[in-house]
């Protein structure tokens, strides 16, 4: 693992790369040689009041000096969220919870991966025995609320936001949720769109069609979510619940959801429950039934990708997203949950003994083997 300090082997970096001796530093700064062999070598450290003179002298800054790093880049927080999406997956969640500690005391000023670990907190709880649960939210909360004082970023504020309303609700405080997002949820005024226009009137085609594509997807994803929430508030009114199941299924067949939507079956999901809430279990079974379905989509090994229609939809996710095209969690969490989702959710548990569902099961194993 790389140190945290490592003056002394940029002091011999920065030396060897103006070819001065040992001798000519030791001069400027009114030591002896022999100290500065020591940093070099690792045995001591310069005394704090000659770091801003050393740096003066090899025209760095002070943190260019010292080899500290408070902020991780694009690419390396890729690659940490995925390895430690793997490690969550393979490993015991106190361990990985350890390394997911000590990247924030050492990045405690790198936003964008801090609000990345409270993400994997989020969706990897579920791994953590209900007192550590409960210590990841805490944690989760801590960190996004230290993004949305702190960072600069919108993009990283509202995402710490989402994130710290999905907490609260998960943890029992909605009036806490609506105090944080009642603001959050403002008109929108179609900054896409001006954006878009903007790249069309330099001739920036590809731009325009990139952000237009991008803005849609996301649209599309969340307005698939809001009318199966929807579907949920009005499981007491069977005309418009078919209303809003038959306008979703309308929505996912005129884009092709299941197959660029990876949360779609989620949708079906949701659905299902909402019938059964309502007494159909027939309707909740023909649910569960598209659920098999928009899993038998999937390609694995998972990624986040488009189609012929969402063609700048992946070189939109490479530039803009954080995590690029990778997923949440790991694809064995993401196949375990595919199956847990059906085979042992309480919802579910009327329909046990049904033959149906008994069969969407089966299905469904098959799907994750």
């Amino acid at each position: 693992m790389k140190p945290l300090i490592s003056v002394g082997a940029n002091i011999y970096r920065l030396r060897k790369e103006l070819r001065l001796t040992q001798d000519d530093l030791a001069l400027f700064l009114g030591v002896t040689k022999a100290s500065v062999s020591k940093w070099e070598t690792g045995q001591s450290y310069p005394d704090i009041e000659l770091l801003p003179r050393i740096a003066t002298y090899f025209d760095v800054t002070v943190d260019s000096l010292m080899g500290y790093e408070p902020q991780m880049s694009k690419a390396g927080i890729a690659r940490k969220c995925a390895q430690l999406r793997a490690a969550f997956a393979s490993e015991p969640f106190e361990d990985v919870h350890a390394q997911c500690q000590a990247l924030v005391r050492d990045y405690y000023s790198c936003y964008p991966l801090l609000v990345q670990i409270a993400a994997l907190y989020v969706n990897h709880a579920n791994l953590a025995g209900e007192a550590a649960q409960r210590k990841l939210f805490d944690e989760s909360l801590d960190i996004c609320r230290r993004v949305r004082r702190n960072s600069n970023s919108s993009a990283d504020i509202e995402m710490a936001e989402g994130i710290e309303a999905a907490v609260l609700l998960i943890i029992g405080k909605p009036q806490d949720a609506v105090d944080l997002l009642s603001d959050a949820a403002k008109v929108d005024v179609g900054a896409d769109l001006l954006l878009a226009n903007a790249y069309g009137a330099l001739g920036q085609v590809d731009e325009a069609d990139k952000v237009l594509q991008s803005a849609l997807f996301q649209s599309l994803a969340i307005d698939a979510n809001r009318l199966a929430q929807l579907a949920m508030l009005h499981v007491a009114d069977p005309g418009k619940l078919a209303t809003i199941h038959e306008r979703t299924l309308a929505l996912i067949k005129a884009f092709d959801l299941e197959s660029v939507f990876l949360n779609c079956a989620a949708v079906h999901l949701t659905f299902a429950m909402a019938y059964l809430m309502a007494g159909s279990a027939s309707s909740a079974l023909d649910c569960l039934e598209d659920y098999v379905g928009a899993c038998r989509k999937l390609e694995f090994p998972l990624q986040l990708h488009g189609d012929d229609f969402f063609d700048k939809l992946e070189t939109w996710l490479e530039e803009a997203v954080v995590t690029g095209t990778s997923l949440p969690r790991d694809e064995v969490l993401v196949k375990r949950s595919l199956l847990e989702s059906v085979s042992t959710n309480p919802a579910f548990a009327p329909l046990a003994d049904d033959a149906r569902f008994k069969c969407i099961v089966a299905n469904l194993e098959e799907i994750v083997r």
